[in-house]
């Protein structure tokens, strides 16, 4: 039988072809999900950077909308951070003064290492802090992000 100037028995794929095509597309398929594994980590780990420096951030601007004292507080062992407003300037949380939420590093992510001289960061009124340094977050995939704080302005960067 014939159509349009075409044999019907050599019309599509043989089962060979389909074969091929399918285990082409199954080797680039297990090919491909170490580095979608890799870049999905990686991508947390930029998300929780951001977070913490977002936290710091919201820290130093509590405190310059206050005109009060903010603390940045981070906990190395159990991975969370949160900051508080310290209205009466003592360096300690007491129960009339706000607390933000705690938060806490994905379970793959780890602080890696940090060149503050302790696991606070104290923010004046005018957004200053008397301490400059970084704090490293580090993924499963050994990969890092740097969150780093300027002393005299306060600012954050991430890289």
């Amino acid at each position: 039988m014939k159509s349009k100037g075409k044999d019907m028995k050599k019309a599509g794929f043989t089962l060979t072809e389909l074969m091929v095509t399918i285990s082409i597309i199954g080797l680039l398929a297990v090919l491909s999900v170490p580095g979608f594994t890799r870049f999905r980590q990686n991508w947390k780990l930029r998300g929780e950077a951001d977070q913490f420096a977002a936290t710091i951030r919201a820290a130093r601007a509590a405190a310059v909308m206050k005109s009060t004292n903010a603390v940045f507080v981070f906990n190395l062992d159990e991975r969370t951070f949160f900051y508080f407003e310290d209205d009466n300037r003592d360096g300690s949380r007491d129960a009339s003064e706000y607390r933000s939420a705690t938060y806490s590093l994905d379970p793959a992510i780890r602080f890696a290492a940090h060149t503050l001289p302790g696991t606070t960061l104290t923010f004046g009124a005018k957004g200053n802090t008397p301490n400059s340094g970084s704090i490293t977050l580090r993924n499963s995939y050994n990969s890092t992000r740097r969150v780093r704080i300027y002393g005299g302005t306060g600012n954050v960067t991430v890289n």
